[in-house]
């Protein structure tokens, strides 16, 4: 009796430990892989605003592109944008951002000179976290001002 009693206990002993060891394994793989802090989600996005507070539909009409498929559709506290994206610093951004739209987060402060008409056709860049699939939380915006056209020497000469 003795005996079948301390080999049921024993079984029992590592039947409970096996089942400790299994549950933790599968809480492990339960982890989010957007939990800030996780490296490779630093984003630098850079592209030229098409149009404020329109939507994608009428910033393809203005710039008579129906396919275009590197416009996006930002929004943010302040409004919304339409972005052409014509740079990304990370490839993880195709896997995770699969619709033409994401959103902003940040500081006012950082995003308000996006929602600003005047940034229109300026080429602008964002530096962000990507903490959801489409969520960046931007950290700088950077607003390129426009290059004025350079005039060849040769062509000043002609006009003369």
């Amino acid at each position: 009796m003795t005996r079948s009693f301390r080999t049921a206990t024993t079984g029992l002993a590592v039947a409970l430990m096996l089942t400790g060891i299994t549950a933790s394994a599968h809480g492990f793989m339960g982890l989010s892989p957007w939990q800030t802090g996780i490296p490779g989600r630093l984003i630098q996005l850079r592209g030229t605003v098409v149009c404020t507070g329109c939507t994608l539909v009428e910033a393809r009409r203005l710039q008579h592109d129906t396919y275009g498929n590197h416009f996006y559709l930002v929004t943010s506290p302040q409004g919304q944008l339409v972005l052409n994206l014509q740079a990304v610093s990370n490839p993880l951004w195709f896997d995770t951002v699969t619709f033409p739209r994401f959103s902003l987060r940040g500081e006012e402060g950082v995003l308000q000179p996006l929602s600003a008409p005047d940034t229109q056709a300026k080429e602008v860049e964002l530096t962000g976290l990507l903490t959801t699939p489409r969520t960046l939380d931007v950290s700088a915006v950077i607003i390129q001002a426009p290059t004025p056209q350079t005039l060849d020497v040769s062509e000043a000469q002609t006009r003369q």
